[in-house]
């Protein structure tokens, strides 16, 4: 064949290619999927399950489910992450199996995964920041009234407690904590003896989420502990707790950081537990010159004072100049029984600065003043009406439900969309949450 002919065929394969080119490799069907979960070749199960994940179909979780036993850690660890990206209730078996696996990063997505499957937070990064972030960013546990955790969760995260490695027996406390596990308190408690600082300072948070004042008792030796980070999170359980018997340890502690920063941590505590026999420490306290330890010295004696002090708690609220040291009056003449100073409190919601205090007070004061907070219901800013809404939810009162309900229909839709959530959130309550 002369070379001209040879060009001439070459230019017309390379033409047909052009025009026509290889059909590609068809995608592969959900059924095709499933069966590659079957696969011989660890690389293809594996492939697999990252595709089924992906498809975000409920289907998926039975055949995911039967590999989490599979004897590649790889093809493990793309199961759990495939029933994370399904986020289904379904897949709690199969997840409460892995948190048993041999590989540590196994068990560490396995917990991860339970969390934000309860309580509904998605989570970008690492396990342990997530756990740690979510664990700080609430005084209690975070699964929604509605939700039921399985017993074999809390029974497999307590396990974990035990754990070998400490990375996972600190992740393992700080999920109870968020998930509630009340059930778990004892072996919380013993995990406060833990050797790790972590597992130490994560058991003391759970307790301080999910326990009351009487299990917070065990906290009280932690506030020596040698580790700072064990302290900080051992008084913020205890504020939490409201634990008065660690009123005379807190009060030792204070005095001898008194000038120092931990001083005023420590005055936060001892501000949120309301010992009566600190009322002299905050008597002494609302004339220092630090304006952060005058405001937990006020908002201490509005937790331990009573009615007679009204008069006085008046006559130093007119006199005050600080917006965020008359707000603290108001919290405390609130307590005291002077509702009328509750309007500065929910007026102030809206604030960038003072807002995030407004909401912690009126959590704090709950149901006892929640009645007096559907009028403002109507108020002409919708911040004020949206953050009322999500604050009734938490609450938890289903007397708020009639009162949100004209909400829904409201010409804001941040409004709308708020108030329509605390209505779902108070009705799957019920009347017992």
């Amino acid at each position: 064949m002369s070379t001209n002919r040879l060009s001439v065929v070459f230019l017309t394969v390379a033409l047909s290619l052009c025009f026509h080119p290889p059909a590609q490799a068809a995608k592969p069907s959900f059924g095709d999927l499933v069966a590659n979960l079957k696969s011989p070749n660890a690389r293809t199960r594996q492939d697999a399950a990252s595709a089924l994940g992906k498809s975000r179909r409920r289907e998926a979780i039975p055949p995911l489910s039967e590999l989490v036993r599979d004897p590649e850690s790889k093809v493990r660890m793309e199961v759990v992450r495939a029933l994370r990206e399904l986020r289904d209730i379904s897949a709690v078996p199969a997840l409460v199996t892995s948190l048993g696996d041999g590989d540590a990063k196994i068990r560490e997505e396995g917990i991860g995964t339970l969390v934000e499957i309860y309580s509904e937070r998605e989570r970008s990064g690492a396990v342990d920041s997530f756990l740690n972030m979510f664990s700080d960013e609430y005084d209690r546990a975070s699964v929604p009234p509605y939700t039921a955790v399985e017993p074999s969760v809390y029974a497999a995260l307590a396990a974990g407690l035990r754990d070998e490695d400490k990375s996972i027996r600190e992740e393992a406390a700080l999920a109870l904590g968020i998930l509630d596990g009340r059930s778990t308190l004892r072996e919380l408690q013993g995990a406060l003896q833990d050797p790790e600082a972590s597992v130490r300072g994560a058991a003391a948070t759970a307790i301080g989420k999910i326990g009351t004042s009487e299990d917070g008792k065990a906290l009280i030796p932690l506030l020596a502990d040698a580790n700072g980070e064990v302290r900080q999170r051992v008084l913020q359980a205890i504020g939490v707790l409201r634990v008065r018997e660690a009123g005379p340890a807190l009060r030792e502690m204070y005095e001898q950081n008194r000038k120092k920063e931990q001083g005023v941590r420590v005055l936060g505590c001892l501000s949120r537990i309301g010992d009566p026999a600190q009322g002299d420490l905050f008597r002494e306290l609302v004339q220092d010159p630090n304006l952060e330890t005058r405001r937990l010295a006020i908002e201490g004696l509005g937790r331990v004072a009573d009615a007679s002090t009204l008069p006085a708690f008046k006559k130093d609220y007119q006199r005050e100049r600080s917006e965020e040291l008359k707000l603290a009056y108001s919290f405390a003449l609130t307590l005291l029984g002077d509702h009328a100073f509750l309007d500065s409190i929910v007026l102030s919601l809206p604030s960038r600065t003072l807002g995030n205090r407004c909401r912690s007070y009126i959590l704090e004061m709950g149901r006892s003043i929640s009645g007096e907070l559907y009028p403002y219901l109507n108020d002409p800013e919708a911040n004020i009406r949206a953050s009322l809404a999500d604050l009734l939810a938490q609450i938890g009162d289903p007397g708020a439900i009639p009162h949100l309900q004209p909400l829904i229909n409201d010409p804001s839709t941040q409004v709308a969309d708020r108030a329509n959530r605390a209505v779902e959130r108070l009705k799957r309550a019920g009347p017992s949450r």
